[in-house]
């Protein structure tokens, strides 16, 4: 299981359920974790061209804000899975953080915004190393958007980068480990 870092947008327990973190209640952080698959699935999505379904513009932001207002975390968590697609809807029966974990390690990186830093590199250290500079910056960038103001765009873009950052990290790390080099070595869904 990679190492997953959640910028305080939600916590696991010792049984992998999504708890309170320092930066977030009970409701916000399932209410995140909600809005984090719904994005591995936006992601997915995007990598197949198939459009968004209706569900993630029309309801999940009045799902989100009923679970932020207390409502049934696992109803609420049932009808986002049931919404997406079978590579992510078969995960439902997994722990909260085995979910997220398998999302991360199943990301692909070669088709983010910063591959092509990746297209030339010849050796495993240097992209691990390569890598790890740009994973660094991106964690930067996710500092700088957690301290603006949480607009829906701003929201977007926050989790797109705690994406982007938790699957660069796994996949340098899969670099370490099995000295693979070329980004297509490194990670897709489905």
């Amino acid at each position: 299981m990679c190492f997953l870092y959640m910028f305080d947008l939600l916590d696991f327990d010792s049984q992998g359920k999504v708890r309170a973190s320092k930066g977030a209640s009970l409701e916000k952080a399932q209410s995140n974790f909600l809005y984090l698959v719904s994005k591995f699935n936006q992601n997915l999505l995007k990598e197949k061209g198939l459009p968004v379904p209706a569900f993630f513009k029309e309801e999940l932001s009045s799902v989100l804000e009923g679970v932020e207002k207390g409502w049934d975390f696992d109803v609420a968590k049932k009808k986002v899975f049931s919404e997406c697609l079978p590579q992510i809807s078969l995960l439902s029966n997994r722990s909260d953080k085995e979910v997220i974990s398998a999302l991360v390690e199943s990301s692909s990186v070669a088709d983010m915004d910063f591959a092509e830093k990746f297209k030339d590199i010849k050796n495993h250290l240097q992209l691990e190393y390569i890598m790890t500079i740009t994973s660094g910056k991106v964690f930067n960038k996710v500092d700088a958007l957690r301290e603006e103001e949480m607009t829906k765009e701003n929201k977007s873009k926050l989790f797109k980068e705690v994406i982007k950052y938790n699957s660069l990290v796994c996949a340098a790390e899969r670099v370490r480990e099995n000295g693979v080099f070329g980004v297509q070595s490194v990670g897709a869904i489905g």
